[in-house]
């Protein structure tokens, strides 16, 4: 496989400066609630006697909740590779039309580094496998909707506005809201 060309590779890049930082934030806390959303759909009890598919659906349960760790952990960070809080903040605070914005922000962006501590430990433990020692030393993982609706607030307030969060006929955050004790 070749290397892709400086031409396209500059297009690339481009095209996702253009994008503002409130759209690709509001794609992220989409995939948050669309992983929300069908982990909440899993059925609590195995209901199934075939093993093949009791594993299955194990697996699955794991790997969404992983990409939510995996997810909210992204936007506690402060990295300008990826979409986090922060780095929206920071963006806000460049625009004369914004500054108004986020100067609330602050408190709430504090709040929800604080209430993502476990999941930030779980993610270097277990997910990214960085601790030498075992799991054992792990907290038990705080109940998620509350990290999920604060971050749904965050957004919302970054984005002046709140967004809609539809896949299919699907409205996410109606779904989390009913769903979530927030």
């Amino acid at each position: 496989m070749t290397e892709p060309s400086t031409k396209l590779k500059r297009d690339m890049k481009t095209r996702h400066k253009t994008v503002p930082v409130e759209q690709r934030l509001g794609l992220e806390m989409l995939a948050i609630l669309w992983s929300y959303y069908l982990l909440r759909k899993l059925p609590l009890k195995i209901q199934s006697d075939d093993a093949l598919e009791n594993l299955e659906k194990l697996k699955f349960t794991e790997l969404l909740i992983s990409d939510l760790i995996l997810r909210l952990c992204k936007l506690r960070e402060d990295n300008t590779n990826s979409i986090s809080f922060v780095q929206v903040l920071k963006a806000l605070r460049k625009r004369v039309a914004t500054k108004d914005r986020v100067v609330s922000m602050e408190t709430e962006i504090k709040r929800f580094t604080t209430l993502t501590r476990t999941l930030m430990e779980r993610r270097n433990s277990y997910i990214a496998h960085l601790a030498k020692q075992g799991h054992s030393h792990l907290k038990p993982m705080n109940e998620m909707s509350e990290v999920i609706g604060l971050a749904l607030k965050i957004t919302d307030t970054l984005c002046g506005e709140n967004n809609s969060y539809k896949i299919l006929n699907i409205d996410l955050r109606h779904a989390f809201s009913r769903g979530a004790a927030v």
